[in-house]
């Protein structure tokens, strides 16, 4: 096993794609080399240097999300025969956050043959790892399953380290054991899940771990900046001359008519906040996503009636779109009664919980207004010349040190202060305005050489920008 620990910047993808190409050079075995990604854009990045510098992908080099990986080699082919519960399809449906709904949806799911994403990888897990209560017979059928595993598998490559969960750093150790080479690349500090396993595993391993303290993209200032929040063996070397700049801007500066203009129409690369408000969204796609859900809830409902299958869909469609006509002028005794009518059916108590909670979901969906930006969470791992970070409270008092937890929080913090290549400007919202007061949060500001953006009013604002 070997773990290379890279902060922001430290050319990553191309490393990895570079030590792929060598493993297989090296092995030339037949076997298949995969390399797991966390998300289908990284994906494509390694994909694409990896033919850049090949020339082509090679014929035994896989590079797939960290699901496609774990469905097509482990969970598909192999866990019906351990635990006799065959699974062929995904879903990425919304769970509710209540227990009771949430377990039954689960299981209305496997007993479809569909696994949740959320259960992808505890799934796997089963698949090479002990479960408690396993039988004898269970037990053998696992080692056999891993020598097969062992028979077309020399490598895997995990790009984005720091997102693996404990199960799959359980798998990870499994296939360490049994001489399967596993390299995994990723940054403790942009763990935004706060899931902790990458840690686990360099804590355990600590001979087989190597820092890049290398940042290529960052100026020195934004490097000197992060530097102050994250452990000294993470700390990182600036390789750029360029010293950059770091500036600030209060919300309350700007005349609400003008706000929209400053974040939407200066040539930002990047905008981010860390949490949503009122006043800047950060999914465009969440009225698709709760949409989705609802739909889902009724076509459920539908299947138990006796509408032909060829029906359901067009059927579906004209009682979702019914349902979202009445959303904000009816009732959700007064939709049930609709649906009921329109289906011959009589809802079950179930059906009214499941489905009430998709229409309060998408009725607050519909108010949901705002200045569309990025979360930080669909920024990492991107970098612009130009970015705006709007300043929330939850990550104000990690900037100004008052919190120094080594936490999911401020790995945020480190990730919005490492995605300029030039310029970082912060734009201090009302909320940490009026909870600090502005002698503190300039004093703070200044303390960390932040300096003020200098402007006589609004407009002058954008003109800087």
């Amino acid at each position: 096993m070997k773990i290379v620990v890279a902060g922001a910047g430290a050319g990553k993808t191309t490393s990895m794609a570079q030590k792929v190409l060598d493993r297989l050079k090296e092995r030339n075995n037949g076997k298949v080399i995969y390399v797991i990604t966390y998300t289908n854009s990284a994906r494509n990045r390694i994909r694409e240097k990896i033919t850049e510098l090949y020339g082509s992908l090679p014929r035994k080099v896989f590079v797939e999300t960290s699901h496609a990986f774990l469905l097509r080699e482990l969970i598909f082919p192999f866990y019906h025969l351990l635990y006799g519960q065959q699974f062929n399809k995904v879903s990425q449906i919304k769970l509710s956050d209540n227990p009771g709904y949430r377990a039954m949806k689960i299981k209305e799911l496997v007993d479809n043959k569909i696994i949740h994403v959320e259960k992808i990888t505890e799934a796997a897990k089963w698949v090479v790892s002990r479960k408690t209560g396993d039988r004898s017979e269970t037990i053998k059928k696992r080692e056999r399953i891993l020598q097969i595993i062992l028979k077309y598998l020399d490598s895997v490559f995990i790009d984005e380290a720091q997102d693996i969960d404990n199960h799959f750093g359980k798998i990870i150790e499994v296939l360490h054991s049994k001489g399967i080479n596993t390299y995994l690349v990723g940054d403790p500090k942009q763990d935004l899940r706060g899931r902790n396993a990458l840690n686990e595993l360099v804590n355990k391993y600590q001979e087989h771990v190597e820092y890049k303290p290398e940042n290529n993209r960052c100026p020195i200032s934004h490097v000197n900046l992060a530097n102050t929040y994250i452990p000294i063996m993470q700390r990182q070397l600036p390789q750029k001359a360029d010293f950059g700049t770091l500036s600030y801007v209060y919300e309350s500066e700007i005349v609400k008519e003008e706000i929209h203009d400053f974040v939407k129409e200066s040539d930002w690369d990047y905008v981010y906040i860390s949490k949503k408000n009122d006043r800047f969204i950060t999914h465009a796609n969440d009225r698709n996503e709760t949409l989705s859900n609802l739909t889902y809830e009724i076509r459920q409902i539908v299947k138990r009636t006796t509408t032909v299958d060829t029906d359901i869909d067009k059927l579906v469609f004209i009682l979702v779109k019914n349902v979202l006509k009445d959303l904000n002028k009816e009732s959700n005794s007064a939709i049930f009664s609709k649906l009921q009518k329109s289906l011959s059916i009589e809802l079950t108590r179930q059906d009214m919980g499941k489905l009430g909670e998709q229409l309060k979901i998408n009725r607050e969906a519909h108010l949901n207004i705002g200045i569309l930006v990025n979360s930080i969470d669909s920024i990492k791992g991107l970098e612009g010349g130009k970015c705006l970070f709007i300043l929330t409270t939850d990550l104000a008092e990690y900037l100004f040190q008052i919190k120094k937890d080594q936490n999911k929080t401020l790995n945020y913090l480190y990730v919005a202060l490492t995605r300029s290549k030039k310029e970082l400007v912060f734009l201090i919202t009302h909320e940490v305005e009026n909870k600090y007061g502005r002698i503190i949060v300039d004093e703070k500001l200044e303390g960390l050489n932040i300096r003020m953006m200098s402007f006589d009013k609004p407009k002058e604002v954008l003109a800087l920008s």
